[in-house]
């Protein structure tokens, strides 16, 4: 039996299965060598997003945050980490902050999304950045809380870029206006990088 039918069959033997009980942990990033956690990813999202299992609790996020928090991960394990919790989309405001702590985190590895020759690559060189693009909306009030006490020009040059495609630039500078000039650090600086896109 070929490798793609395999892997749909047993997709949909896990779809059935899990109907109405969701994922119940991520994938063990601190033990999986790379090739098992990309391919335990994979299966998950196909899970979770394509067979629309129900979607991951906070235990889930829980444990996924404290690996990445704590679980010592190597790069590419720290990584695929960062693309499921992007790729879920997650609304868990611990999960945004972590992803805020490693907007400038780099990923050493790039791998395909489709193993084709004309594919795109399943993340880019700050992963963190794109998976807080993904979520999207709920990204925008913990950066911009976040926005005033950073002081290092990277980090604040990638956190206002997702601000820019998430919400747009006019609109991203009015807030940060408005949320710096309570505190009045960084407004200069970071309007700055707002206005960079325009």
């Amino acid at each position: 039996m070929k490798k793609g039918v395999l892997t749909t069959l047993l997709l949909l033997v896990v779809s059935t299965s899990m109907q109405g009980r969701g994922v119940p942990q991520p994938p063990d990033f601190t033990k999986l060598p790379y090739d098992k956690a990309s391919q335990a990813v994979d299966d998950q999202l196909g899970v979770i997003l394509y067979l629309h299992a129900t979607a991951p609790g906070p235990e889930y996020f829980g444990n996924l945050d404290s690996q990445l928090q704590y679980g010592h991960l190597n790069n590419g394990s720290k990584v695929l980490a960062i693309y499921l919790l992007g790729s879920l989309r997650t609304l868990d405001l611990q999960s945004i902050n972590i992803l805020i702590e490693n907007i400038d985190f780099k990923a050493e590895k790039f791998d395909r999304l489709l193993k084709t020759r004309i594919s795109v690559i399943r993340w880019g060189l700050y992963p963190a950045q794109e998976a807080l693009i993904k979520i999207g909306k709920p990204t925008i009030a913990p950066i911009s809380n976040h926005l005033p006490i950073e002081t290092n020009e990277l980090r604040r040059r990638l956190l206002c870029d997702v601000l820019r495609k998430v919400e747009g630039s006019q609109s991203a500078q009015a807030q940060v206006r408005q949320k710096l000039a309570e505190t009045a650090t960084n407004l200069d600086l970071t309007l700055k990088e707002l206005q960079k896109a325009q």
